[in-house]
């Protein structure tokens, strides 16, 4: 099983609004990345059965991608199954809690997270894998950090950090060369950062992927059972969660990716199973 993360250029646009939701195409194909052939959906899911994690990778606008989270949540539902989000903070996890144990509402549980401003992408899109955890008891996980965190290193660097807050940083590799290239491709297209901007923003990339590699593996050291793991595109590729997850334990793990077809041949590298549209 395979096993990459960009601080998905929100800290470049903070405040712009998400775009509008891109309705559900036509069905996808499911490819065995290692072999390039089609294989059934049925037939990944029985490999998928051998991951204690499992990512689904998702294009956070994108309808058709959140149906086949769903499709794949649903096939893995059972008494050991978690789901894990990027898109909850780790500081709300009470909220997720008591909205699995039927103590709070869909509304409430949207204010108690401060989903609007801390994500801001349309609930509908997310609701049922939601409401799944809810409907099975499937614990609901906050992997992500702070925005406040992410956005001041971003934006001033790990030295603008006290030491309290330094201290409480999961451990960071900032060396990785396959993850630093990854981040530096992405930002090709963003004239204008000098080298301290970049490195900079690419700090504030690495904890976002080590707080949700270190929230996947704190939640499975005791546990049993399997963790999916929802989360954008370049977060589950092989250097940023995947790899970072696994350095603490968190394996075997697969990852499911959508992709277009013109990116197939190149994301082969990056996933177990592609989902192609």
């Amino acid at each position: 099983m395979h096993r990459i993360a960009l601080l998905a250029l929100s800290l470049a646009a903070c405040g712009a609004p998400p775009a509008a939701a891109t309705p559900a195409p036509a069905a996808e194909t499911f490819v065995d990345a290692e072999t390039g052939e089609r294989v059934p959906f049925e037939a990944m899911v029985a490999q998928l059965q051998d991951a204690r994690v499992v990512y689904v990778g998702e294009r956070h606008d994108d309808a058709a991608d959140h149906a086949v989270q769903l499709r794949v949540a649903r096939a893995l539902a059972g008494d050991d199954l978690a789901l894990g989000f990027e898109m909850f903070q780790r500081p709300y996890q009470s909220a997720l809690d008591a909205y699995v144990a039927e103590e709070i509402d869909e509304p409430e549980l949207l204010a108690r997270t401060e989903w609007e401003t801390r994500w801001g992408f349309d609930f509908g899109l997310y609701r049922d894998l939601v409401r799944l955890g809810r409907e099975t008891g499937a614990p609901l996980v906050a992997l992500n950090a702070p925005r406040e965190l992410t956005r001041r290193v971003a934006r001033e660097g790990l030295d603008a950090l006290d030491e309290e807050t330094r201290a409480g940083l999961p451990e960071l590799d900032l060396e990785a060369a396959d993850h630093r290239a990854m981040f530096d491709a992405a930002m090709t297209g963003h004239p204008g950062m000098d080298d301290a901007m970049r490195d900079r923003f690419y700090a504030a990339q690495v904890i976002w992927d080590e707080t949700m590699a270190e929230s996947v593996a704190r939640w499975l050291d005791g546990r049993g059972g399997r963790v999916i793991v929802f989360a954008g595109v370049m977060h589950v590729r092989l250097p940023a969660i995947p790899a970072r997850a696994a350095r603490r334990g968190a394996a075997p793990y697969a990852i499911v990716l959508p992709v277009t077809a013109d990116e197939l041949a190149e994301s082969r590298a990056h996933a177990d199973f592609l989902v192609v549209r």
